[in-house]
């Protein structure tokens, strides 16, 4: 990535700039924002700050637009991310869901009903179904408001993860093993709900769609397993979406990160440290997001975040994030200080 010193080139705006890292384009610093991840960008200070709280904003467009802006505005954060949870597409598809009564619980699959690829039908109303149409709806409420000043990223699982969902992750990770074929279909339907989900995004106002892969990270599949089951399908997707797009897998990819950078998408989420110089010349032109622990984010003291953010910055990292997205009840102060450790950051001036 080339950044140029602020002094020469014009201080961009946080769409530009988020546009430009990702593109490989010219900017004038990283930027410092929440596009990856699966645990979102919402806080428990943010629902405080506002008087909106969750679940209620899981069910609301207006409430989820407004938390959303809000936690941009309070955090300076250089990007507005929706939904807050992520479950929707299983709930959509039939799965019943446990719906916390606390403001820092997330959104769980409490009851999953496919059995085998007998049960998959394609559900011809899909845009219609459960919550989907609240995610589309805050899309297009966000996009009204900021316009192109921010940039909208949307997320939602991988086909692998929510093949998992529909079945429950641990029968899917045996069938990885034992029944192939299963797996073989669940991830194919999987990825048709994907992509048509995805392209609804980009039609309601999403500027990136990031794609979220955790049950596919080396800590549950083998590297092996992911070349048969993940890659294809995230080929697939990355191919067929025409907008920005992530690929986020949490926990440990180092085995697989070629394998990631391969598939397709403008730019990776990792949450392990990693060698970030050593990942560079493997990844090739893919950006990478991250690498902040959202574990150190959330319990760490603002100068400790400093600090990390610091060694993210000197490590060449693309996009500065917590690597996992920032966790419920993750401090606002924390936040700052990562954000603000990003905006004072200095490169050098180039050689004229």
């Amino acid at each position: 990535m080339v950044y140029v010193f602020s002094e020469i080139l014009e201080e961009l705006s946080p769409k530009k700039r988020v546009f430009a890292a990702l593109k490989d384009g010219k900017a004038d610093r990283p930027p410092v924002t929440s596009i990856g991840g699966c645990e979102g960008t919402l806080i428990v200070d943010v629902q405080k700050a506002t008087g909106i709280y969750l679940p209620e904003a899981h069910k609301d467009p207006e409430k989820m637009a407004k938390l959303a802006i809000a936690s941009q505005g309070l955090t300076g954060l250089e990007n507005v991310r929706i939904p807050f949870d992520f479950v929707v597409e299983p709930e959509a598809l039939g799965c019943e869901i446990k719906w916390p009564d606390k403001i820092d619980q997330e959104l769980t699959i409490l009851k999953h009903v496919y059995k085998t690829p007998d049960d998959l039908t394609w559900p011809e109303n899909l845009l219609e179904r459960g919550r989907i149409p609240v995610v589309l709806e805050t899309i297009r409420i966000i996009k009204k408001e900021v316009g192109d000043s921010l940039p909208i990223a949307s997320f939602m699982a991988g086909p692998f993860t929510l093949g998992g969902g529909l079945v429950g992750a641990s029968n899917f990770l045996v069938w990885t093993l034992k029944n192939p074929y299963y797996v073989e279909k669940f991830v194919e339907f999987s990825t048709d709900i994907v992509l048509e989900y995805a392209k609804a995004q980009y039609s309601a106002g999403s500027d990136i769609v990031v794609i979220c892969e955790p049950n596919a990270s080396c800590d549950m599949i083998d590297p092996r397993m992911f070349k048969i089951y993940v890659k294809p399908a995230l080929m697939r997707i990355a191919e067929e979406l025409k907008g920005l797009r992530v690929l986020h897998i949490c926990g440990k990819v180092g085995p697989i990160i070629e394998d990631m950078a391969d598939c397709g998408f403008d730019g990776i989420s990792i949450e392990e440290s990693l060698n970030i110089g050593k990942i560079k010349p493997i990844v090739g032109d893919v950006k990478i997001l991250g690498n902040i622990q959202s574990r150190n984010l959330a319990l760490n003291t603002p100068d400790a975040v400093k600090e990390e953010t610091k060694k993210a910055l000197e490590a060449d990292v693309d996009l500065i994030e917590a690597g996992e997205g920032i966790l419920l009840p993750t401090p606002l102060d924390n936040i700052k200080a990562m954000v603000e450790t990003v905006k004072e950051w200095k490169t050098s001036p180039p050689s004229l």
